[in-house]
């Protein structure tokens, strides 16, 4: 069965790109002992092959991801936008936190699900009953992320990345590794088209290389082509 989220961002400076994908049918259990031992051997502890997968691929690739409980987005939407001084807001570790104008949060149609790449609220987070779930990949602004992640003194693995800066090319890329391993070690159907909101895109990063510069370092010939490729 089909699950579209349609998607829309309402400040593209703090945001400029989001994309996400909907997978039913998953089971939340443990995760596999090589994924288990690979988070382990970093320090990081499993929590459920959901949060595991999602902590892998951020350390695998350097995007934070974030998995929703799609029945939990209220309207099947997701909005990237900011909420006004004051609001109070519950994130995972049950603490209320009243928002600053300027934090971004990824809200459904009625209320703040997630503080945008920082942490994740109470009430929209995968547990043990999720059956279907919205997995996000987005470049935020690092700037916005770190007052945020200063401003709650909230300092994640996922503001620590993006406050340096994540790729904005691989955006979709990450969303597409991650989606295959849940479907393969949770047992969930990929039910929607990839949604990719990316309004104004950057400008593809070139890199300057001369040949002779590349057969100094390597040691070989390298035919043009392949060089560029």
């Amino acid at each position: 069965q089909a699950l579209q989220i349609a998607v829309s961002i309402k400040d593209t400076t703090a945001c400029m790109r989001y994309a996400g994908v909907s997978l039913t049918g998953v089971t939340i259990a443990e995760s596999p002992k090589w994924l288990k031992d690979r988070l382990l051997s970093i320090g990081i502890r499993p929590i459920n092959n959901i949060v595991d997968i999602t902590n892998f691929v951020l350390h695998e690739t350097g995007q934070p991801l974030h998995a929703f409980d799609a029945d939990a987005i209220t309207g099947r939407q997701v909005i990237v936008q900011t909420l006004p001084a004051q609001t109070p807001f519950i994130t995972l570790d049950g603490k209320e936190r009243k928002l600053s104008n300027e934090d971004l949060m990824i809200c459904n149609a009625e209320e703040g699900m997630c503080i945008a790449g920082v942490f994740g609220g109470a009430r929209s987070g995968v547990t043990a009953n999720t059956k279907n779930i919205f997995l996000e990949s987005a470049w935020f602004n690092p700037a916005s992320i770190r007052k945020t992640s200063f401003r709650h003194g909230l300092r994640t693995d996922a503001a620590t990345r993006f406050e340096k800066g994540v790729d904005i090319s691989q955006t979709v890329n990450v969303l597409k590794r991650a989606a295959l391993l849940i479907k393969d070690l949770a047992g969930g159907i990929i039910s929607s088209d990839i949604v990719d909101v990316y309004p104004k895109p950057a400008e593809k990063k070139q890199v300057a290389i001369k040949y002779h510069y590349l057969k100094k370092l390597s040691g070989k010939n390298y035919h043009p082509d392949k060089v560029k490729k």
